[in-house]
């Protein structure tokens, strides 16, 4: 498996506001600020298991499929059975350094704030603020499990970064078995991803504009 691409470094790199440190004091991931506190941390110890449960694990078979070109059967099985700890492991290890050297800082460096929280298509979602230090202004987008804990939407969060692709992804798919099961899983994790992100509204009017084209075409699919 190649290296996660210069797409995530960026979109990462991106998530950058000014803002006072929050508390760490809270368990994670009862708290948003403790999810992405959490996510952050593990990355870069390399906590793969902590790394994973701090998103959605179907998110993480999507990102991880469209910066590798998995095909649409490797990458509906990960969407159905996980992706396997030997991958977990290169895709964290790799995003750490890569991060790293991009923006020539650790993720677990960065200042997390205090989150604002909304609702969004019925579910309840909360934008966090990152302090990196360079004035760049965005936020990290965390979803609520139904058990009340938070986790990274890596979807929303990456969104002004991959929704091109994850709309190519889209139009690619056939009437195979496995591309149903990518559909599935547009439905239920991309499509509140993108209504989050608009929501929120850091990533301006092209992103919604993509992220609105997506969702139209999901709606002709399932209508």
């Amino acid at each position: 498996m190649r290296s996660p691409t210069l797409i995530g470094f960026v979109a990462i790199t991106l998530i950058v506001a000014a803002c006072g440190s929050t508390s760490q004091d809270e368990t994670p991931p009862s708290t948003p600020e403790g999810a992405v506190v959490t996510w952050f941390e593990a990355v870069d110890a390399g906590d793969v298991a902590a790394a994973t449960e701090s998103i959605h694990p179907e998110s993480l078979a999507l990102i991880l499929g469209i910066e590798n070109g998995l095909s649409h059967a490797q990458l509906a099985e990960y969407l159905s059975h996980g992706v396997p700890t030997a991958m977990q492991e290169t895709y964290w290890a790799s995003f750490s350094e890569g991060f790293t050297e991009f923006a020539d800082k650790p993720l677990s460096t960065l200042r997390v704030g205090e989150a604002e929280t909304f609702v969004s298509e019925g579910e309840e979602f909360a934008s966090v603020p990152i302090s990196g230090g360079d004035g760049a202004d965005s936020v990290v987008i965390v979803r609520m499990r139904p058990d009340g804990t938070w986790e990274v939407d890596m979807v929303a969060s990456l969104g002004d970064g991959f929704s091109t692709l994850l709309l190519d992804l889209y139009d690619e798919l056939d009437a195979s078995e496995a591309s149903a099961r990518i559909r599935l899983a547009y439905v239920e994790v991309v499509a509140p991803s993108m209504w989050a992100a608009m929501v929120d509204g850091s990533f301006g009017d092209n992103f919604a504009v993509t992220a609105l084209t997506i969702l139209d075409h999901i709606d002709q699919q399932t209508a």
